[in-house]
């Protein structure tokens, strides 16, 4: 592949839950699954999973523990709720898993995307004003772990000893943007800020309002690829994979229901007005608001898409989890086309992108 201006991730596969409206796969079943999706995410470059926290889904940590046992090289990115975890305990699973694989293992800290979960799962509640706020002193308290160093806030009082030396690189820390009260807290302790894929002029506010608040590390942008020689093809293909049952509906208002994301509420106003924007990103899928938008096109086409979303400070593309495990093989085609347009010299100007996706 290439040299791209990007890091690239792909999303471990759920193994089958009532969340995806689907029944479990039995465990051989699912680890068959992961293995295919594990080295897809290699042969593509890929550095890192992204492994979310859906309650009726595999625990995240268990996840993580078979993507690091199934893989040479991809590093985990854990969810994390601070009410459902504890720093230090964090903190140890982290150093745990390094240890063992010689990996680091990364954390993307959550608030929730609906509060009532939480209040089922019996975590202590926090005031919807003070969400972020708590992951950021969350997020800070783990890193003092991590250090050696106590920690004391209105959340955490911890003076644990470092829970041992970590192979390689620290740790990296995400977070999903949000333009709840406190975020600004959080913003400057993220290596990044995880983003759904939005219109390109929307985008460039985001990111500008982002670096406002002190986040430097760019987007880890979150986007599907739906991607043939033409963009008819993919027109096609997009909506025979993702087109939507009535069961998706379903799930898609059950989700909704208590909805607190504001990247999720963004997708779905999104969703409301079109279903497309800046000529591929596509809104149409069933799931939409579940799901993250798609870049629809031909290879060419999406290649020159994710290009521009770089020059808006994308520093991590994350491709979402494809109906079909072939669908990788094209995903390949639109970097290798992404890749030779950048070695070239030929990546448009952000200028000349202004009507385009992202």
């Amino acid at each position: 592949m290439e040299s791209l201006p990007w890091r690239l991730w792909t999303v471990c596969p759920s193994h089958g839950t009532a969340f995806a409206g689907e029944q479990p796969a039995d465990g051989a079943d699912y680890l068959r699954i992961l293995d295919e999706h594990c080295a897809w995410a290699e042969r593509l470059g890929a550095d890192a999973m992204l492994v979310y926290d859906f309650w009726q889904a595999l625990d995240p940590w268990t996840a993580a523990q078979a993507v690091l046992a199934r893989s040479r090289t991809l590093e985990p990115v854990v969810a994390v709720a601070a009410p459902l975890s504890q720093p230090a305990i964090v903190a140890r699973r982290l150093s745990s898993l390094s240890y063992l694989h010689g990996r680091p293992v990364h954390l993307n800290i959550v608030a929730g995307a609906r509060g009532a979960e939480l209040r089922l799962l019996g975590a202590a509640g926090t005031p919807p004003a003070g969400r972020q706020r708590r992951s950021a002193e969350f997020t800070a308290c783990v890193r003092a772990v991590l250090a050696g160093r106590a920690h004391r806030s209105h959340w955490y009082d911890v003076a644990a000893p470092s829970p041992g030396p970590l192979p390689g690189e620290r740790p990296r820390i995400y977070a999903p943007a949000s333009t709840s009260p406190g975020f600004d807290a959080l913003a400057p302790l993220l290596d990044a800020c995880l983003v759904m894929a939005k219109p390109y002029e929307q985008l460039a506010r985001e990111t500008a309002r982002l670096e406002q608040q002190g986040a430097s590390g760019g987007l880890a942008l979150i986007v599907g690829i739906v991607a043939r020689e033409t963009s008819r093809q993919a027109r096609e293909a997009a909506v025979a994979g993702h087109g939507g049952t009535r069961r998706d509906v379903l799930l898609r208002r059950l989700f909704t229901e208590g909805l607190t994301s504001t990247q999720h509420l963004t997708t779905l106003d999104l969703a409301a007005q079109s279903d497309w924007h800046d000529d591929c990103l596509w809104y149409g899928a069933g799931r939409a608001g579940i799901d993250t938008p798609k870049l629809v096109g031909g290879y060419g086409e999406v290649a020159e898409a994710l290009l521009r979303l770089a020059d808006l400070g994308m520093t991590t593309l994350v491709v979402d989890l494809p109906a079909d495990v072939t669908e990788y093989a094209h995903v390949a085609r639109v970097l290798e086309a992404a890749g030779r347009r950048e070695k070239g010299g030929r990546r448009p100007q952000p200028a000349a992108a202004a009507g385009l996706i992202v």
